[in-house]
């Protein structure tokens, strides 16, 4: 059997396990939950970030006929699609062997495992499949000028940009390329295809942002300024070193198990040099694509001494094994590679293996929030207080919203925050017509998200909070309690 064939079976079947063991948690992650929710307004453009996400997750909810398992199944199918371009893309530099290699050691990333169970699916997780498909077509574009390949460069970077705005950063790693080796670009035709191609597939969602006062980048403002409100006064006079070094050590962190996996590799065969002759134009375009972004990301806590999350960075790290496996050559043959495999399938096992337990042990809401109690509970409660009037709406915290939206039967949908400013899906008075429920975590904030999400409320309008108490169980008999807080304002015609 080829070897990209044995590649391409064990991308396919770790993608089948992972979606396979999303099946054990109770709940889908909120990111991907929220998604839904904007893949519900069949819009171009959502309050946080570009609507791609929204697509392709409200999309492949109904197509699975409104199923969990279609969350983990399109995340894992991200995950896969990044690796096979992560290779394709390794092959310009690698012979086929160490351009697997340099996509099979990333497998055991942080980002690829625990970020893909825990989250399930959202705009980084199919950042990591847009990224290496984005710079794929740009290198096979520059380096046999076909425009066909830029006219996908340019579609597949536009659909980066629908994604999330974060690509920019790795259109400036390229960019810096382009003018430092390939000038020569700029007097061809290709490119400006490309550029042109891109700013179609992206204009409506342009026109979408003039027409709704950019709602995603005042939400990336608002994470500023509560990253700044939240964090220690102590912490912010060094923040503008300590937070975006702290990204970067993150980084590192989260792909420490595939370094450790390419030096197993290597102690196995016994082999393995640091690179003596480079192509230097090459050299600049690993390191752009792979350190470039992280870089330009960190330094945006520099300017706003705000903290940097670190799974910000999950798709920057795509490249790193293709630079590893092109500075410090690994020598191969038939047992290296079956060294390889083997290595690859034990960190596959290990991962699966711990989030299993994870899922089992655990009493957290993101994985097992007991829908099936609560939602009665509060159905009941609104039609008791409503005299069993449609329930349309709910809003106030996301933690609870998104699954209430999701998972009640009655499926009413999120009035999304929009910072204040209008609403461009659902009316004010639509909601206070209709009535809503808000919900919140404590009951100080349940009160003023309530203010906040039913603008129209009277002043002297009495808010009563009503308490939901329930528990997380493990199997191990562990449990953990929590509170939920919740209002019903009635339809007010």
């Amino acid at each position: 059997m080829k070897k990209t064939h044995i590649f391409y079976i064990f991308l396919c079947v770790s993608a089948i396990l992972w979606s396979l063991l999303g099946l054990l948690r109770n709940v889908i992650g909120d990111d991907a939950l929220e998604a839904i929710s904007w893949g519900e307004l069949v819009d171009f453009g959502t309050n946080k970030h570009p609507p791609l996400s929204g697509w392709l997750m409200g999309g492949a909810y109904n197509l699975f006929q409104q199923h969990d398992f279609a969350a983990y199944f399109l995340g894992s199918a991200c995950v896969l699609t990044g690796f096979v371009f992560i290779y394709k893309l390794a092959k310009f530099f690698l012979d086929e062997e160490k351009a697997i290699a340099a996509s099979l050691i990333m497998t055991p990333c942080y980002y690829f495992t625990f970020t893909l169970f825990y989250e399930n699916f959202n705009c980084n997780i199919l950042s990591m499949a847009l990224w290496p498909m984005i710079t794929y077509y740009f290198y096979k574009s520059v380096k046999e000028d076909k425009i066909r390949d830029w006219v996908l460069f340019g579609i597949t970077s536009a659909l980066g940009f629908l994604t999330k705005y974060q690509v920019v950063f790795l259109f400036l790693a390229l960019f810096i390329y382009l003018v430092s080796a390939e000038r020569k670009q700029f007097k061809k035709r290709g490119m400006y295809i490309a550029i042109l191609t891109g700013f179609l597939v992206i204009l409506p969602h342009v026109i979408w942002l003039f027409n709704n006062d950019f709602f995603s980048f005042i939400y990336m403002t608002d994470r500023v300024e509560v990253g700044i409100h939240n964090t220690p006064v102590f912490l912010l006079k060094f923040g503008r070193i300590v937070f975006p070094l702290k990204f970067i050590f993150d980084q590192i962190f989260c792909v420490l198990p595939c370094v450790l996996m390419f030096l197993l590799t290597a102690l196995l065969a016994r082999n393995i040099n640091f690179a003596k002759t480079h192509n230097k134009s090459e050299v600049l375009f690993l390191a752009l694509i792979s350190f470039g972004p992280m870089l330009l990301q960190s330094s945006t806590g520099m300017i706003s001494n705000s903290r940097i999350m670190g799974m910000w960075g999950s798709m920057m790290i795509s490249f790193w094994g293709l630079f590893l496996m092109y500075m410090f050559p690994i020598k191969f043959n038939e047992k290296t590679f079956k060294h390889l495999m083997i290595l690859a399938c034990s960190f596959a096992l290990i991962w699966l293996g711990a989030m299993f337990a994870f899922v089992e042990l655990q009493t957290k809401l993101h994985v097992g929030f007991p829908y099936q109690k609560i939602m009665p509970e509060i159905n009941t409660a609104w039609d008791i207080e409503t005299n069993n009037a449609d329930l349309k709406y709910v809003g106030g915290n996301g933690e609870y919203v998104f699954k209430i939206n999701v998972y009640n039967p009655r499926h009413p949908k999120v009035v999304l925050e929009t910072f204040g400013y209008e609403n461009p899906w659902i009316s004010p008075q639509e909601v206070i017509n209709s009535g809503i429920i808000i919900f919140g975590k404590t009951e100080d904030e349940l009160i003023q998200l309530t203010r906040e999400t039913v603008t129209l409320l009277p002043e002297d309008y009495k808010i009563i909070p009503r308490v939901c108490d329930f528990e997380i169980t493990n199997k191990l008999g562990k449990s953990k309690d929590f509170t939920l807080y919740y209002t019903i304002i009635p339809p007010m015609r």
